[in-house]
C-alpha cells in the first residue's frame, strides 16, 4: 500500500511551554487538515477519500525549527542586514544567512520589477552590488545601510525605508502583512543558510521516511518551505525508496537564491530533480497560483533539469482570497475519472 509522506511548511509551530502532549495534538490537527484538503480534490473528482487504513506520515519539525533558530539567536547575532551590508565580520553561518533573506527579497522583487525612488531592485545579481540607495555611497555589499534587524526586531525593521517599500509592496501583492513576508522570508533564510537549523529539520523528517518498508511506493507531498525539504530529503535521503510521485504546492524552489543553497544545488544554473523522482511524464506535480508571492517564480518546469521531457507536470490555479494556503493542495489530486496521468500509482496503492 502507498505511503502518503505529507511535509509541512514554516509558522506550525506551537505556542512555547505547551505541555508535549499538546504537542502532539496539535501536530494530529494540522495533518487532519492536510488530509482534509486531500480529500475534498478526491472528492470534487468523484473519487471516494484517502482509506483509514492508508499510512499517512507527517513528520512534525514546527517546534523544533523554532527551537534551532532560537537557539541560534541565543549564541550570537541574528541576521542583521544593516551589519552584513557593511563588510563588518559576521560568524559564516550568520552571514550565509544574511545572503539568503536578502537574495529572497531581491529575486521575488526583481521578478515583479519593484523599482521605488529610493532603490533599485533591478536585474543584477546581490553579489555585484545592484542594491544602491538613491542618494549617498553603497555600501560593502550593495545593500543600503540601515536595511534590516535581527527578526525580533520588526516594528524597527519596518521602519527601514527601503526594505519597508519592499516588503509593502510584496504584502500588497501577496493580500497579507509585511511583517508575515519578512518572518517568512527570514525562516527559509535560515533553513537554507545555517546548516545547523537545516539538520535538525532534515533529521525528523528523514527518520519519519526511514519507516516506510523498504520497496513500498510513496507519494511525498510538500507545501511551501516543506517543497524546500522535500527536495532536500529526496535528494539525501530517500536512496533506495520507490517514491511514486512527488506533490509540491505555493512552493519557492524556482527562486535562483533557493535554488543556489539546495543540497545538490551549484552555481547559478537550474537544480536537477532529485534522482529518486521516477523519470517519466508527471512524476512530480505541481500547483501554484499567480498571485502567490512565496511561489512567485512558477510554473517550476522551466526552472528545474528534467529527466524527461514533462517529468514536471505544472498546475495554475485560483484559489480565491488565500493564494498561498494549504487548501491549494487539494487541487493536486483533482483526479479526473478514468484520464491518464501521474495518480495512477495513488489510484493503485493507498487510493482505492
Amino acid at each position: 500500500m502507498t505511503t502518503l509522506f505529507l511535509i509541512h511548511g514554516r509558522g506550525q509551530h506551537t505556542a512555547p511551554g505547551i505541555p508535549p502532549g499538546q504537542v502532539a495534538e496539535h501536530a494530529d490537527a494540522i495533518r487532519r487538515r492536510w488530509l482534509q484538503a486531500l480529500n475534498t480534490g478526491l472528492h470534487d473528482a468523484g473519487r471516494p477519500p484517502v482509506p483509514n487504513a492508508a499510512p499517512v506520515l507527517f513528520p512534525f519539525y514546527g517546534n523544533a525549527f523554532r527551537d534551532a533558530v532560537a537557539e541560534r539567536e541565543g549564541s550570537g547575532p541574528g541576521p542583521d542586514l544593516a551589519r552584513w551590508s557593511t563588510g563588518e565580520p559576521l560568524p559564516a553561518d550568520v552571514q550565509a544567512v544574511c545572503e539568503v533573506k536578502a537574495g529572497l527579497v531581491h529575486d521575488v522583487t526583481e521578478h515583479l520589477r519593484f523599482d521605488p525612488d529610493s532603490a533599485s531592485l533591478q536585474s543584477e545579481s546581490l553579489h555585484t552590488e545592484s542594491l544602491h540607495p538613491a542618494a549617498g555611497e553603497p555600501t560593502a555589499r550593495g545593500v543600503p545601510a540601515g536595511v534590516g534587524r535581527p527578526w525580533w526586531e520588526l516594528d524597527e525593521l519596518l521602519r527601514v525605508p527601503w526594505l519597508r517599500a519592499a516588503l509593502q509592496f510584496l504584502a500588497e501583492r501577496a493580500g497579507v502583512s509585511a511583517r508575515v513576508i519578512e518572518e517568512y522570508f527570514t525562516d527559509v533564510a535560515y533553513y537554507l543558510g545555517c546548516a545547523e537549523v537545516r539538520q535538525t529539520v532534515l533529521a525528523i523528517v528523514e527518520r519519519a521516511l526511514a519507516d516506510v518498508p523498504m520497496g513500498e511506493p510513496v507519494v511525498v507531498v510538500g507545501h511551501s518551505l516543506g517543497s524546500v525539504v522535500a527536495y532536500d530529503a529526496l535528494t539525501r535521503g530517500a536512496q533506495g525508496r520507490t517514491i511514486a510521485l512527488v506533490a509540491t504546492t505555493g512552493s519557492p524552489l524556482g527562486l535562483p537564491v533557493v535554488q543556489r543553497h539546495l543540497l545538490g544545488g551549484a552555481g547559478d544554473g537550474p537544480v536537477p530533480v532529485p534522482a529518486v523522482v521516477p523519470a517519466r511524464s508527471g512524476a512530480w506535480v505541481n500547483g501554484y497560483d499567480v498571485r502567490d508571492v512565496v511561489a512567485i517564480l512558477n510554473p517550476l518546469a522551466p526552472r528545474l533539469e528534467q529527466a524527461v521531457m514533462g517529468q514536471i507536470r505544472d498546475l495554475r490555479v485560483s484559489t480565491g482570497e488565500e493564494p498561498h494556503a494549504v487548501h491549494l493542495m487539494h487541487v493536486i489530486f483533482l483526479i479526473r475519472r478514468g484520464a491518464p496521468g501521474p495518480m495512477q500509482e495513488v489510484r493503485d496503492g493507498c487510493l482505492p
